[in-house]
């Protein structure tokens, strides 16, 4: 049996490593035509050997598409860099700006207000710049939230804690939109993003009615799905925890379900 070439991606720059997998991937197809020739040719005369060069083909075809994949998720990493870039640039411009004008005002550069403000804006731009560059945020909240869970409050959590540390809260707790801002409506699509890629499709079909929807109104949608009619979904939720029997389930899974049942009840302002 002829041996099947062996596809390695080196460890390189994101540039470099494009460029690689684009050059493996077509060392693969022109690979994988020329076997599919040669078993074209040997199709009525050998039909085993044609069979093994047709599999052999197919094989490198989908090495090749790896490949791809590979060159195609370079590319996506090389332009969030870029973006990341930018928004760095756009931060030192800002915080250059303000130099300028607190001098104009006559304020003193080593006053500590000044100092402490610069300090202060310079690191919510480089947390800013971060959030960007996040490639897959189910990464850090590892909770995705459906119509049917009785785990909002959760990943309610979850999502302010992930939040928190990129200084993006705001942009989900305070009705303070700035559309016209390049830099605020940049940040609103990223915390939009992160909203939509932690919720199932069901749940983001009801919440995502329109274009043009902020993180605000994204957030407080999905809160609504949750907490609407509090009081009567409280009541028939608790009535079925305190009647609930083991009946045919396990311990384990007794105590799971009332676990999930109290955690539901949590969620509707109702603990027990």
């Amino acid at each position: 049996m002829r041996p099947l070439l062996l596809l390695r991606m080196p460890m390189a720059a994101s540039g470099s490593t494009m460029a690689t997998a684009a050059k493996l991937r077509d060392e693969a197809l022109s690979a994988a035509k020329r076997l599919e020739d040669e078993a074209a040719s040997l199709r009525t005369s050998n039909t085993e050997r044609s069979q093994q060069l047709e599999e052999e083909a197919t094989l490198l075809k989908s090495a090749a598409a790896a490949q791809e994949r590979v060159r195609a998720s370079a590319a996506a990493l090389d332009n969030e860099r870029a973006q990341a870039d930018a928004l760095e640039q756009q931060a030192a411009a800002l915080l250059d700006r303000l130099r300028t004008e607190l001098l104009d005002d006559n304020a003193d550069p080593e006053d500590d207000d000044v100092r402490s403000a610069s300090s202060q804006a310079a690191a919510i731009a480089h947390l800013h710049s971060q959030a960007v560059a996040v490639q897959n945020i189910k990464n850090l909240i590892l909770i995705v939230l459906d119509l049917q869970s009785s785990n909002y409050s959760k990943w309610r959590g979850y999502v302010l804690l992930i939040l928190g540390r990129f200084a993006l809260k705001d942009h989900v707790l305070i009705n303070d939109s700035h559309p016209y801002d390049p830099a605020w409506s940049r940040m609103d699509c990223v915390v939009l993003s992160w909203l939509f890629n932690t919720i199932s499709a069901d749940l983001m079909d009801v919440v995502h009615e329109r274009d043009g929807l902020t993180a605000r109104a994204a957030w407080l949608g999905i809160e609504q799905q949750f907490l609407n009619n509090r009081k009567s979904r409280a009541m028939l939720l608790d009535a079925e925890f305190r009647t609930l029997c083991q009946g045919a389930f396990s311990i384990d899974d007794y105590c799971r379900k009332m676990k999930s049942m109290a955690d539901a009840l949590a969620d509707l302002g109702e603990p027990i």
